[in-house]
């Protein structure tokens, strides 16, 4: 972990928080930080709706160091927005009114949880709209303190294991949000295609370049960097913290370190030069870099650009993209961020501009470890539709060729 990471403890309820625009702002970012700051006013309450209080990350002059603080701004350019104890019954109410099971009919469930976003109190809504249409500088967001699953099942052990579950809480807030930003979709090699996807530890794969490992940190990536139709959101939701509480989902978003990349940098970064690998869920079992299409890192506008990144598996072709491989290494890593999520947590990570990564935790496969939903979402569904399973949500594109 960081050596500069300070940490304090959090301030009382009683004294709340200064307003904050992050360091690093051009003159556009800050004024619209402010512009939303004033709009969107005052300070939510700090005690969380399941009495915990959870780490918000604030950014200092020196991009590395990070305190840790309640969450006090309704800001979509803060890390971290709490549903308070205020709001709290509005969204148990959300809940209980929609009896549907999404595994039965997906379909419907989905339609009647977009639905119901527009029930949600107008501030997180205009939270959610303005991350959606003009992203964040942070490039990932967490709401805490969803009401939780009333029974949730031990975590499962076995990497084929699918466990539906009595309660369908989490897939609701994950619907919910997914409705606000654009359309869920799965990839076929995935979960056997599942929608909601649980990610848990498994023994098989403790060491493994997978979402199921715990023994390894899983390094900076693009969620699927080498698919020509990656999801442009990565949801998670927190179904059950580690045994320890020190697993860390950590990001860093292009629109922080770019101009710590040089003009020459950049000019190679936007070039196709780069092997993106095939992730070890798509079948690179050998989980050989570089085993991917031809891809460029940086692609869009070339001063707000979209981001596409897999430390451990994508490889330049010329030494000068290897050169700026590195480049992006250093400057990913010294615009991390880490984050710590608790049941009832939903993280947003927009995947198009922010890469993002798991510290090494263990696992006991006792019932108690870590579980996360995952949820992946796209902007145009459309796109998809030549490479989906006919008449479902399903991505089938074939990277045998690859392999």
């Amino acid at each position: 972990m960081n050596d500069k990471l300070v940490l304090r403890e959090p301030i009382s309820a009683e004294k709340p928080a200064p307003r904050t625009t992050p360091a690093h702002a051009d003159g556009v970012e800050a004024a619209r930080a402010g512009l939303q700051a004033a709009e969107l006013g005052g300070e939510s309450r700090c005690q969380a709706a399941h009495g915990q209080s959870y780490p918000t990350i604030r950014i200092q002059s020196d991009p590395v160091v990070m305190e840790t603080e309640r969450p006090t701004i309704r800001n979509s350019d803060a890390v971290h927005v709490e549903i308070s104890s205020d709001d709290y019954e509005q969204f148990a109410g959300l809940h209980r009114s929609v009896p549907l099971d999404p595994n039965a009919d997906f379909e419907n469930f989905f339609e009647e949880a977009r639905l119901r976003f527009h029930e949600f109190p107008r501030w997180i809504r205009r939270i959610l709209l303005r991350f959606s249409t003009r992203g964040s500088s942070h490039g990932a967001m967490v709401i805490h303190g969803f009401p939780l699953d009333e029974v949730v099942p031990p975590t499962p052990t076995s990497p084929d294991h699918h466990l539906e579950k009595p309660y369908h809480a989490s897939e609701f807030w994950l619907s919910c949000v997914a409705g606000a930003l654009g359309e869920p979709v799965a990839y076929l090699p995935e979960k056997e295609g599942r929608i909601f996807q649980d990610v848990y530890p498994t023994r098989v794969n403790e060491a493994n370049l997978s979402s199921e490992s715990s023994s390894i940190l899983l390094d900076f990536h693009t969620e699927i960097a080498f698919h020509p139709l990656m999801p442009d959101y990565l949801l998670l939701y927190c179904l059950r913290q580690d045994r320890d509480g020190v697993a860390r989902t950590l990001v860093s978003c292009i629109r922080r370190f770019l101009p710590r990349l040089t003009p020459g940098v950049q000019d190679v970064l936007f070039t196709n030069q780069f092997r993106a690998g095939v992730d070890y869920s798509f079948g690179n079992l050998k989980q050989k870099s570089g085993a991917g299409p031809l891809v460029a890192v940086l692609y869009g506008d070339r001063l707000d650009p979209f981001l596409r990144y897999d430390l451990d598996l994508m490889v330049g072709e010329s030494p000068s993209a290897q050169h700026a491989l590195q480049a992006v290494r250093l400057a990913v890593n010294a615009y991390r961020e880490e984050i710590i999520l608790a049941p009832g947590s939903l993280m947003i990570i927009d995947n198009r501009r922010t890469v993002h990564a798991r510290s090494q935790f263990k696992a006991y496969y006792d019932g108690t470890d870590r579980w996360l939903q995952r949820l992946a979402v796209v902007r145009d569904l459309e796109a998809s539709l030549r490479d989906r399973v006919r008449g479902s949500r399903v991505i089938a594109t074939d990277f045998s060729a690859f392999l």
